[in-house]
């Protein structure tokens, strides 16, 4: 419980801990709510838009927070519930880690088991109110790749013959290139054996981070970088605007197809890569221990306790953490149980995403 605070703490200041404290104290909680929500109120324009409108249903894809969500969640009240409203979830700590304050939707549809589970016990919301549809931007990889080995290597420059792992980068990169350059020395002195490093970094990852190397000025033996990424990279280190590159999920299908593993700190490409089959490495680039964890670790709890996933949190067992993950390259037997794991994360609906939905608005509308 300590850690926990120590966390949140470190996230919003020691002065807002406090206050939160403070304002959670039954009763004090009840008076604070009340007149939060009255003084929010709903926004002049969206109710209009609903008065003009007059719709029989509302739709909104979000990551559980942000300019609608809180509007939205009082128009379904404040019409007495007539207006079903269905709350599409986007990202996989959205109920682990996002709130909203003024009530509840008609549904709220989620990835699987585990966010379902995160729902109820995060955000208070119950079971019933709940859909698991799976993650609508995943549904590229119900579909089988068309692409050979060989086009697929000729597609992201590196050798068809060789191990590829791929090392995809999360938001904050400062980090990034010294950990590129330990897997380039592992490389070099055949520890992983014949293999090559394929570097994407993450769509949302900006411009460098303090102290960080920019990874275009530097000389690489073995590590390439997604070219589907490169404008971005370069975009961002000379002209950073802060802007996320939108990913097109078919590369994405492509890369996971052609790699053999995948190495990521905390990003949700490591739920793609098993839903693949593919054997992963977690690490934690900063460094952690049993007493502190990032503020957003709620998500990846259950992923880390797999048997079959490779976790590092100190940078001296990083090397054993890259060995153990190389071990497990080929091992089919290995790459069906993280397909099978998955299914807790990402539901297994032989249905698509939009028949899904398709229904569910039918269940309502008729």
């Amino acid at each position: 419980y300590r850690a926990r605070l120590k966390v949140i703490s470190l996230s919003i200041g020691k002065r807002n801990l406090f206050l939160a404290r403070i304002v959670a104290l039954p009763v004090i909680y009840q008076i604070f709510k009340f007149l939060f929500i009255n003084f929010l109120g709903i926004h002049k324009g969206i109710k209009k838009l609903i008065e003009t409108e007059n719709p029989s249903l509302i739709i909104h894809p979000t990551v559980l927070s942000g300019s609608y969500i809180n509007d939205l969640l009082r128009v379904f009240e404040f019409y007495q519930k007539k207006i079903p409203l269905i709350l599409l979830m986007n990202s996989w700590d959205n109920p682990s880690g996002k709130a909203f304050c003024t009530g509840s939707p008609s549904k709220l549809i989620v990835w699987g088991e585990q966010t379902k589970r995160h729902a109820i016990k995060f955000m208070r919301l119950k079971e019933k109110d709940i859909e698991c549809f799976g993650a609508a931007q995943f549904e590229v990889y119900k579909k089988e790749c068309k692409f050979s080995r060989k086009e697929l290597s000729q597609l992201f420059n590196v050798n068809p013959n060789k191990k590829i792992i791929v090392y995809a980068g999360a938001g904050n990169g400062s980090y990034e290139t010294k950990y590129l350059r330990l897997l380039d020395k592992y490389v070099n002195s055949k520890i992983l054996g014949d293999c090559q490093i394929l570097y994407r970094p993450h769509p949302w990852r900006g411009a460098l981070g303090v102290g960080e190397k920019d990874f275009l000025s530097q000389k690489w033996d073995n590590i390439i970088m997604d070219p589907s990424m490169y404008d971005y990279y370069k975009n961002e280190i000379n002209n950073p605007k802060g802007l996320p590159s939108l990913v097109d999920y078919e590369f994405s299908h492509k890369l996971l197809n052609l790699a053999d593993a995948v190495i990521s700190p905390l990003s949700t490409i490591l739920i793609e890569a098993i839903l693949n089959g593919k054997p992963i490495l977690l690490f934690f680039p900063e460094g952690t221990d049993d007493n502190y964890k990032p503020a957003n670790m709620n998500h990846f709890e259950e992923l880390i306790q797999l048997n079959e996933v490779n976790v590092c949190y100190k940078e001296e067992d990083f090397l054993q953490s890259c060995l153990d993950l190389n071990s497990q390259i080929g091992d089919k037997r290995l790459s069906k149980k993280l397909i099978k794991e998955s299914q807790y994360f990402i539901n297994p609906s032989k249905k698509s995403y939009g028949d899904n939905l398709h229904k569910l608005v039918k269940s309502y509308i008729g």
